[in-house]
């Protein structure tokens, strides 16, 4: 016989149910579709339910950007710190290409557009941000790199492209071929470059 849930526990689901369907919609609808009842609808509750746990829509949409950006944090944090120039940029890609990072772009351009998100969105903002800075990144002698800047973002404008388009790219793979020709060259034939990216994957979409 299956014991009763807890009070605790009825909480805890109602609110992943929340913060699940608010991240859903971010990256299928963006920061506009993603509104009180769209949310409620996804999670199968009533508006009541998202006015009980989190008070309004900007503290959910803030609390749902932090655990997503907790997930790719820890999913950085168990990958080998790159030690050449092509690792940098295959690893800044991998974040903005499996990481659901529609999600971002729609939160940078939603606090830029409504000052009134400031106070809930910015601090998740600054910590998104972190995750393609080089001085977190990088060892120090790639992180002061002209080079990486401008593959960090041009990478982030196909990202803001995406974010438009609802897709990859036509150029993304010219794009990212030519920044890790680059990124080779920097290396020279001493690199010791090991791609977590393969050449001819480079550019492919990997989303779900």
């Amino acid at each position: 016989m299956t014991s009763p849930r807890t009070q605790a526990q009825r909480t805890a689901t109602t609110r992943a149910a929340l913060l699940d369907a608010a991240i859903d919609l971010l990256d299928e609808v963006g920061w506009a579709g993603t509104t009180s009842v769209a949310v409620c609808e996804r999670a199968g509750l009533t508006r009541g339910a998202l006015v009980h746990h989190f008070g309004d829509l900007p503290t959910l949409l803030a609390e749902a950007l932090d655990g997503h950006y907790a997930r790719l944090a820890r999913d950085a944090a168990i990958r080998r710190r790159p030690t050449t120039m092509l690792e940098a940029i295959d690893r800044t890609w991998r974040a903005v290409d499996e990481g659901r990072f529609k999600v971002v772009i729609e939160a940078w351009l939603a606090a830029a557009n409504d000052p009134s998100l400031g106070p809930a969105i910015a601090p998740v903002i600054a910590r998104f941000a972190k995750l393609v800075d080089p001085a977190d990144l990088l060892p120090s002698d790639l992180a002061e790199s002209e080079l990486y800047l401008v593959a960090r973002e041009a990478m982030l404008g196909l990202a803001l492209g995406r974010a438009t388009t609802g897709g990859p790219l036509p150029h993304e793979r010219a794009v990212l071929g030519g920044l890790r020709r680059l990124a080779a060259d920097a290396d020279g034939p001493g690199g010791q470059t090991t791609s977590t990216v393969p050449a001819d994957d480079a550019g492919v979409d990997r989303r779900p």
